[in-house]
């Protein structure tokens, strides 16, 4: 599998990457906001087992991500580990942690 190369590979790639055995019950929407080379803002939804990717500001995100888009590119290529990324104030999180904890093991 090719590695992406930018936000919008890794954004719209998600729901291919996505694992739906790791999701039973799960409902939930991820909000990332880029700021740095690829500027802009995109949610994910997991819902019933499935994972849609939208541009934009979802209303009530359950967990909220910020992030410099080279940050989150490199963690996406795991060229970065995310845990480390964020622990070292590499990006900031909101909301809640247990779901950002469990992205790892949502996709592939």
């Amino acid at each position: 599998m090719d590695l992406p190369n930018s936000i919008n590979e890794v954004m719209n790639g998600m729901p291919g990457a996505f694992k739906p055995e790791a999701a039973e019950g799960l409902d939930c929407v991820m909000q990332f906001n880029f700021s740095g080379d690829e500027p802009g803002e995109w949610n994910v939804t997991i819902k019933d087992k499935t994972c849609a990717v939208a541009q934009g500001q979802a209303a009530s995100p359950t967990a909220t991500i910020d992030a410099p888009s080279e940050v989150w590119l490199k963690i996406a290529r795991k060229e970065l580990d995310g845990a480390a990324a964020f622990m070292s104030g590499q990006f900031k999180a909101t909301g809640d942690m247990g779901l950002l904890m469990r992205m790892g093991s949502l996709f592939q």
